[in-house]
């Protein structure tokens, strides 16, 4: 069961630390979590010197962040398991960074894979 326009608008409005700290609890249970994606495969947000993925634990909270500038976009489903054994290790070696539950402003944490993979408990596969 997804968020609703409730939960989503108190969700976008709680500090960085706060929407981190939800994530970190959602993967640390192994629950799944959700990016965007379009025709161009997923949606990475350039930051200059960081490309960044940004992840969600709800597929609402993805789709309302997308806005104008991403409408194209759809949310993508990635199994906790996936995203541990494939995406993490992946990220590390293209050196992509992970946007952590960005609200509707764009503000979020920004961690490295192996950062992420620390934060949630788990070892981070290394890629051949």
């Amino acid at each position: 069961m997804g968020f609703d326009s409730q939960q989503i608008e108190t969700f976008f409005r709680l500090q960085t630390n706060s929407r981190y700290d939800a994530i970190m609890t959602h993967c640390k249970q192994q629950k799944d979590l959700w990016v965007l994606h379009d025709e161009d495969g997923c949606i990475l947000v350039d930051l200059g010197k960081d490309k960044v993925l940004p992840i969600w634990h709800d597929q609402e909270l993805a789709n309302q962040w997308r806005g104008n500038e991403y409408e194209s976009s759809q949310a993508l489903h990635i199994k906790f398991t996936d995203f541990v054994e494939k995406w993490l290790p992946g990220m590390a070696k293209d050196g992509f960074n992970l946007g952590i539950a960005p609200n509707l402003a764009g503000e979020g944490i920004v961690v490295s894979p192996e950062e992420f993979a620390t934060d949630i408990g788990v070892k981070l596969a290394q890629e051949d």
